[in-house]
């Protein structure tokens, strides 16, 4: 799985396709707006020229008329001052208005795309976003870009002001002599290269520095979490994390300083050789003046032009790089959006699917003769190692057999628990079930018909309701139901002993919230999978008991035992307490099963599980 190549014309031109999608109305009139203000600076020059014009003339000549009399009775003059004015509360108005639509826009445009990347991570079929570093940062990257689309708009808008205050200007400035505005344009392109060259060296800094950033937000979360707290004070952490967090933000600020600094400087050296370009026709302009060549309004347009083409052409540099700065920015988040994931069910037809299944999509509703799960010749790397988790395993599971699968850490079972919820797909072999491969059922199929209890479940910042009820959408309305999953849990007790019930909101984050004890927490985990329990057919536990005291270890185990009947059931966890009771035991280590066989038979066989179990045994004694 690789991100997609995305030049910055692509990049571009998403974005571009984006705002439309998120801001059309926004868009259309900021377009409209910038043009009346881009156009307006040249008019009110224009005008400025011909009341200096007039004013003079009047001057040169012996007048008798009171000041508003003449000013009055001289049409261009009094229509040049209405004009300059008008355009003046036009601006202030402009000004007001634009403030509104920017305001708008950004945040229109800023919750569209932050929606399309939510939607794009939470509906991603594999977790390989959540464990492969490359992704990661990618990830990492398109957070960031969700501000510079944001940015995009104001880029737009000034480019456009840019424009159209550039073009008027630019034709006012050739009635100078038609070689300033040539000058001015000349004399600033090696600014305009330089600029655009350290965007792009930033920019390779930061993708670079991505792994630092992310490892920044993970020192973040230690120093603020509240997993984090308790152990942070207790073990007097502190100073530890901070020191960590600041050197690794003085490690991406000092590189990032490096290259900003070398900008400025050779940036600055142009830009003085620049002035050049302005200063010729400025001389230009005042000599003629001089000369008897030009009027005091002509003085007064044309060293305005000269300012206003220089200015604009700024603007125009600054938001041609700024897009060109966004483009690169934005990349990331079309490179996640295009990312696909190597789960694909055969309707897909990807190039993870075999051949010989594309063709042949079961319902596994439907199929009748239901003879369990066979593992063939099954091997497994993760994205971006080349080391197999799991190899050539070979395995089967019977219907409504409860199979416990044993080892040390790293041994491979984890793994396995998730090739068998389709969380990722063999790299090589099969699992198939009920004599099909897996991958012939669709992904919402397949887990529909599973249910599952993890070592690290989730503990959503909601209601008790919405915790149980998150296991069968269809009944998180149905109180009755998740009454009867939370009592089976046997977690019921705690539940009506709270004020509200099953609306009470859960995580000291949430207003009036409460937090529950690691075993509450694992019962309602249960609870949850106990809302779809009539219509799975396997159940997976992985490391269901590994953070619980053996009391409640125990009380789990009969919980198990209770809902595992008449279930395909598959048990991953390195403690062996519910091993004895296992219809059978599959050890593994290094990827691989080494023993299978019940209790009995592995501990007469005196190998690896006769050895953890004894080791284990002991510690109880």
């Amino acid at each position: 799985m690789q991100a997609t190549q995305i030049t910055t014309f692509q990049a571009l031109r998403h974005s571009f396709k984006l705002l439309i999608q998120a801001a059309p109305r926004e868009i259309s009139y900021s377009i409209a707006l910038n043009i009346i203000r881009g156009a307006a600076p040249s008019a009110v020059l224009f005008l400025d020229k011909l009341i200096i014009d007039e004013v003079s003339h009047l001057l040169s000549q012996t007048q008798t008329a009171q000041p508003l009399d003449l000013m009055l009775s001289q049409p261009v003059l009094l229509w040049s001052i209405v004009g300059v004015l008008s355009f003046k509360l036009l601006d202030d108005a402009l000004d007001t208005i634009g403030d509104i639509l920017t305001s708008s826009q950004r945040d229109r445009v800023q919750g569209f795309v932050q929606e399309k990347v939510l939607e794009k991570v939470a509906n991603f079929d594999d977790i390989a976003l959540f464990e492969n570093p490359e992704l990661l940062n990618i990830v990492q990257l398109a957070k960031s870009g969700v501000f510079r689309v944001q940015q995009l708009a104001f880029s737009i808008s000034m480019t456009i002001t840019g424009i159209f205050t550039f073009l008027p200007s630019t034709g006012l400035a050739v009635a100078i002599a038609w070689w300033v505005p040539l000058a001015i344009l000349v004399s600033s392109l090696p600014s305009i290269y330089t600029q655009r060259k350290y965007i792009e060296i930033i920019w390779g800094v930061q993708k670079k520095q991505a792994k630092t950033h992310r490892e920044m937000d993970l020192s973040f979360q230690v120093l603020t979490g509240e997993n984090y707290a308790k152990e942070l004070r207790l073990f007097g952490l502190q100073e530890l994390w901070l020191d960590r967090w600041s050197n690794q933000f003085r490690q991406f600020f000092i590189e990032m300083q490096r290259v900003r600094k070398e900008a400025a400087i050779i940036t600055l050296l142009w830009s003085a050789f620049s002035r050049i370009g302005v200063a010729l026709p400025f001389v230009y302009v005042v000599v003629g003046a001089l000369e008897r060549r030009y009027t005091l309004g002509d003085l007064a347009l044309y060293s305005g032009l000269i300012v206003q083409v220089e200015r604009s052409l700024h603007i125009l540099v600054y938001s041609f790089n700024n897009l060109y700065e966004i483009a690169l920015g934005v990349t990331p988040i079309f490179q996640l959006l295009e990312l696909e994931s190597n789960l694909k069910s055969t309707a897909a037809g990807t190039a993870s699917t075999p051949p010989e299944l594309e063709d042949s999509k079961q319902d596994l509703s439907l199929i009748k003769d239901k003879i369990g799960i066979q593992i063939k010749d099954l091997s497994f790397c993760y994205p971006g190692s080349d080391k197999s988790t799991v190899e050539n395993l070979n395995l089967i599971i019977n219907p409504g057999e409860m199979l416990v699968v044993v080892g040390e850490n790293g041994a491979g079972k984890t793994t396995l628990g998730k090739l068998l919820g389709r969380l990722y797909d063999p790299t090589s072999g099969a699992i198939e079930w009920n004599g099909q491969d897996l991958r012939n059922y669709s992904l919402e199929e397949v887990r529909s018909r599973i249910a599952v209890v993890m070592q690290d479940y989730a503990r959503f910042p909601t209601t008790v309701k919405e915790n149980v009820g998150f296991g069968n959408l269809l009944s998180l309305s149905d109180d009755v139901a998740i009454n009867a999953a939370i009592s089976e849990a046997g977690i019921a007790a705690k539940v009506n002993s709270l004020e509200k019930g099953l609306d009470t909101p859960l995580g000291k984050q949430l207003e009036d919230g409460i937090d529950l004890s690691g075993g509450q927490w694992q019962r309602m985990a249960i609870a949850r999978a106990l809302m779809r329990l009539s219509s799975v057919e396997m159940l997976i536990f992985d490391e269901p008991t590994a953070a619980l005291d053996p009391k409640t270890e125990h009380e789990i185990y009969n919980i198990f035992r209770q809902i595992a009947v008449g279930k395909t059931t598959i048990v991953i966890s390195h403690r062996l307490g519910l091993a004895k009771i296992a219809d059978r035991i599959a050890v593994m280590e290094n990827g691989k099963i080494v023993e299978i066989g019940n209790h009995d038979e592995l501990i007469a066989a005196n190998g690896v599980y006769c050895t953890m179990f004894t080791r284990q045994a002991s510690s109880y004694v």
